[in-house]
């Protein structure tokens, strides 16, 4: 049901529905609301809100659930709730490098690591649900700004000096006296306060701070833009945060560069805090009894691909420039950049072998296996020839043709079959790390592993952030906000003479610094201190009938 209009039955002005205080001469119209809610009538000078005015259509239910300050601060519980949640594991961007998330969460974390998995929580701030809180939270701020703000904003623009008698009484803080003769001499002490002055006939109304009653939309307006950049990460080629893992002596493409951009590997350095270097950090080092890391650096040759808008053409690489990347010292193209992240070693570059005979005699020299891409014949002198007839870089099982299975490319688990021949017969045998077998029977000769030498390989971090600028944008607003609706107090006086002086006054907040503002002045002027009602006996009845 539509709520009618509403005539004030005092100065007959009529108001929208749903308006407490009236418009034009600030008397109370609305007699089921409950006049000692003082506070609450005054926080939007009376003025309907179409929240609490209209429920009928699907579009006004759906604009007062948002509208609500319980929907509102629930999302924001649910959103912080979620936030810790996501902070008892890692996210998927910790851990380690080429791991299966669901196998890593499960086998390290259990039933509750899947189900953190399976509920989204790895990978927390781009999980759709997580997107949606966001959005709905953005949707309540920008509806409850809406629904309060245009009803505060026509009711201050629209203020009149003319006011009820009722509504001197109603304030907390307000006086009458019988003496006018010092009106004037009151208002222009307020004028020097910095009070703007507007009068109609014998009302006066002297305001100042009107900004603070801002403050609060101001602060939302500040999360809206911090929200909407956020969420703004979630299109393509706004928000990039991916790791590029370079092996030495390696040139790879850039992600998300359209394979316009490559880098080439051409040394990790890794440097180590000397204990005995005369610092300050000597003792501790000492006292640590391991390494520490002083710097990671790779030295890089940035290339551009000439042909990356000829469609199947191999890339024709031009050089850049060579850089040395350092952590908090990132290269810098376009709107990318490069940051030094970590590093591995845990990979395999090669295998060193020796062929000992039944005697544990070496027989010939040793030879060396390049894992990346292997050879597969080794002449070790003494007529004997060592020849690879298979190889699996992450050896699992031998299936049932015999062949070996790897289960991926990359050599952590290798595996060999070799055949050692001196030209009239040979013999197999499979090797695997710290382990050898031999595949025909009664061998005379065996190979044996030496040593390795492992890769290093750098761990890069390619970011890119066209976000950010309108995100800091929105939290500097948000300061604003709050530093305006802080410490800026909005103030208004109500004076008339007309039949006695009356004087009442009302602030959003710090009625004491209101109160020091007006007593002296009325003290000067020969009227007692303004009334305040808050300091008296709180259970003493308020009065605020309506004459």
């Amino acid at each position: 049901m539509e709520l009618k209009e509403i005539k004030c039955g005092s100065c007959g002005h009529v108001n929208p529905p749903g308006t407490q205080l009236c418009q034009s001469c600030g008397k109370m119209i609305n007699s089921d609301y409950d006049k000692k809610k003082i506070k609450d009538l005054m926080r939007y000078d009376g003025s309907a809100i179409r929240s609490k005015t209209r429920s009928t259509s699907i579009f006004d239910k759906i604009w007062i659930f948002f509208t609500s300050i319980k929907v509102g601060v629930s999302i924001i519980l649910i959103i912080a709730i979620s936030a810790s949640i996501g902070t008892l594991f890692p996210q998927e961007y910790f851990i380690p490098v080429g791991s299966d998330p669901l196998q890593y969460y499960t086998e390290n974390y259990g039933t509750i690591g899947r189900l953190y998995y399976e509920l989204g929580f790895h990978n927390l701030y781009s999980s759709w649900w997580f997107i949606i809180l966001i959005g709905m939270l953005a949707l309540s701020i920008i509806a409850a700004s809406i629904d309060r703000g245009l009803p505060l904003l026509k009711s201050l623009r629209n203020q009149r000096a003319k006011k009820h008698p009722s509504f001197y009484k109603r304030q907390r803080l307000n006086l009458h006296q019988e003496n006018v003769s010092n009106t004037g001499s009151v208002i222009e002490e307020l004028k020097k306060k910095g009070y703007k002055h507007k009068a109609d006939g014998s009302h006066h109304l002297l305001e100042k701070g009107w900004l603070s009653r801002w403050g609060p939309y101001i602060n939302h307006t500040g999360l809206i833009i911090l929200l909407f950049g956020s969420m703004l990460r979630f299109f393509p080629g706004m928000y990039v945060d991916e790791l590029v893992y370079i092996t030495e002596g390696e040139t790879v493409q850039i992600p998300e560069t359209g394979g316009q951009y490559y880098v080439e590997n051409n040394d990790f350095i890794v440097d180590m805090y000397d204990e005995n270097a005369g610092t300050v950090f000597d003792d501790t080092l000492q006292n640590t009894n391991e390494m520490v890391t002083s710097n990671y650096q790779t030295d890089i040759t940035f290339y551009e691909n000439q042909n990356k808008d000829v469609i199947g053409a191999s890339p024709d690489l031009k050089k850049v420039e060579d850089y040395s990347i350092q952590v908090n010292h990132p290269y810098r193209f376009d709107q990318f950049e490069l940051y030094q992240s970590s590093y591995d070693n845990s990979q395999m570059k090669s295998m060193t072998f020796q062929l000992e005979d039944s005697n544990g005699e070496v027989v010939g020299e040793q030879f060396t296996v390049n894992l990346d891409n292997p050879e597969q014949s080794y002449d070790i002198g003494e007529g004997m020839e060592v020849n690879m007839r298979a190889y699996a870089p992450d050896f699992v099982e031998i299936d049932e043709n015999g062949a070996l299975i790897s289960e991926t490319p990359v050599a952590t688990n290798p595996a060999f079959v070799f055949e050692v021949t001196d030209g009239d017969s040979s013999e197999l045998s499979l090797l695997q790390v710290m382990l050898s077998t031999d595949i025909t029977q009664d061998n005379e000769y065996s190979v044996k592993f030496v040593e390795n030498e492992n890769h290093w390989a750098t761990v890069l971090t390619l970011k890119k952030d066209l976000t950010l600028p309108i995100i800091a944008t929105g939290f500097v607003i948000f300061l604003i906000g709050l530093t305006i609706g802080s410490y800026i107090n909005h103030r208004r006086i109500w004076i008339n003479d007309e039949d006695g002086f009356n004087i009442s006054a009302h602030t959003n907040k710090n009625y004491f610094g209101l109160k020091k503002d007006i007593d002296p002045i009325l003290e000067k002027n020969g009227y007692e201190h303004i009334f305040d009602r808050d300091a008296k006996d709180q259970n003493e009845s308020v009065n605020t009938d309506e004459e």
